[in-house]
């Protein structure tokens, strides 16, 4: 059995690995109005976010908020796609892919829609290394919460 379908009990599967996703629907809707979040936050200009104090220019907090808002995007997706019954090494791909496109975009529209904003390519590998992540922590946790 997959690792990824859902929990059984006793034959009946109402038992979801996270119950508040009851149906592929509200994992979807959740997976778009997440890809609404981020598109939102990557639309607004520069200047609306606090700046940081010279010395945390050498960590660079903002690539860590751009793996923070892919690593959900990765996870809600997942479950979609767990609740899809897509085979896991699909599924993976599937959310790899997608998760380039999406970060590739949203660097786009920051370059030619987005006022106050340019595109940064190291913004788009962090969010690539978010959805990645998301991609080890979600089948590092799943299989422990299915008992298997």
């Amino acid at each position: 059995m997959d690792n990824l379908t859902p929990i059984k009990d006793n034959g009946n599967t109402s038992k979801k690995v996270l119950p508040f996703f009851k149906s592929s629907q509200q994992a979807l809707l959740f997976s778009l109005l997440w890809m609404g979040v981020i598109l939102l936050l990557t639309g607004l200009p520069g200047n609306s976010f606090p700046k940081v104090s010279k010395w945390m220019d050498v960590f660079q907090p903002d690539k860590l908020i751009h793996i923070g808002m892919f690593f959900p995007f990765a996870w809600f997706w997942q479950l979609y796609l767990l609740q899809k019954k897509v085979r896991r090494s699909i599924a993976i791909i599937i959310v790899i892919l997608f998760g380039i496109i999406y970060a590739s975009l949203t660097e786009v529209l920051q370059h030619s829609v987005f006022i106050g904003r340019s595109a940064n390519v190291p913004d788009a590998i962090a969010d690539i290394i978010g959805v990645v992540l998301s991609i080890l922590a979600f089948n590092y946790y799943l299989p422990k919460r299915g008992g298997k």
